[in-house]
């Protein structure tokens, strides 16, 4: 009796790059044509979305950084760019807008968003404009804490003693103050987020932190919100101020935590 052995040798190389319908691929799958998956496991609300780029490159794409708002009601349109992977944020940080040079301190992940907030300490008082461009700068923006829950996260593991950031200076957040044509100035958070209503009270209230009669627009010139100094106020509650100030009650606006959507 004859025995056939038959041998099949596939083809394996490190890094290698795999095309179907070319002979010349550019990543490690590269498909030049259509595709088709038959059977998708169903996802959770915090999964990314698949977008291509104009080459056909298939990307990862937070659901809080689609333009025009999401369910989360973050609008890239009103921040007025389109945020960025944590993973691309500049490192070292370097130099911040209106001089000095910032540090990070380190960065944390909060699982009720899936968001990272990172936490910079800067060689010089920041005022609030400079303060937007620098999380600009990074990739991310300004935190914006528009619910009790998300609050007390960053205190806990951000901002209170404890965190090893050591952030017990004044600190810019990302709600300010805009006008709108015809219409009185309006605090608004820079997502364009809107904060969580507690519908128990009488009238209903916002999830908000701001120290009591604040914001008050002292002056008519107020509009841009930090977190107070913990020498000013142990709760670190919120306080509404002119945006062009680099200090309160004596103590530096010089450290800010900044926010990205992953």
């Amino acid at each position: 009796m004859r025995k056939t052995i038959l041998f099949i040798i596939l083809p394996y190389a490190l890094n290698a790059q795999v095309g179907i319908n070319t002979t010349t691929p550019t990543k490690s799958l590269d498909i030049n044509g259509e595709l088709r998956i038959r059977t998708l496991p169903v996802g959770v609300a915090a999964d990314d979305i698949l977008s291509t780029d104009t080459n056909g490159n298939v990307r990862k794409v937070s659901r809080s950084d689609l333009s025009g708002g999401t369910s989360s009601g973050f609008n890239n349109t009103i921040l007025g760019y389109d945020p960025k992977p944590v993973a691309t944020r500049p490192q070292p940080p370097g130099s911040a807008p209106g001089g000095g040079t910032a540090t990070e301190l380190g960065c944390k992940k909060w699982s009720g968003n899936n968001h990272t907030y990172c936490a910079y300490q800067i060689t010089q008082p920041i005022n609030w404009f400079n303060a937007f461009s620098f999380g600009k700068q990074m990739g991310g923006y300004l935190v914006t804490m528009t619910n009790d829950a998300e609050r007390i996260w960053v205190n806990t593991n951000i901002v209170a003693s404890g965190t090893g950031y050591n952030l017990g200076n004044n600190i810019w957040i990302g709600f300010n103050k805009i006008k709108r044509p015809g219409n009185p100035d309006q605090l608004q958070w820079i997502t364009g987020e809107e904060f969580k209503i507690n519908w128990s009270t009488n009238p209903a209230t916002t999830e908000n932190w701001f120290n009591t009669g604040e914001p008050n627009n002292s002056g008519g010139v107020e509009g841009a919100t930090h977190i107070f100094a913990s020498s000013v106020n142990a709760e670190r509650k919120w306080n509404d101020l002119d945006g062009t100030l680099t200090s309160n009650s004596s103590t530096s606006m010089n450290q800010l935590i900044i926010e990205f959507n992953e």
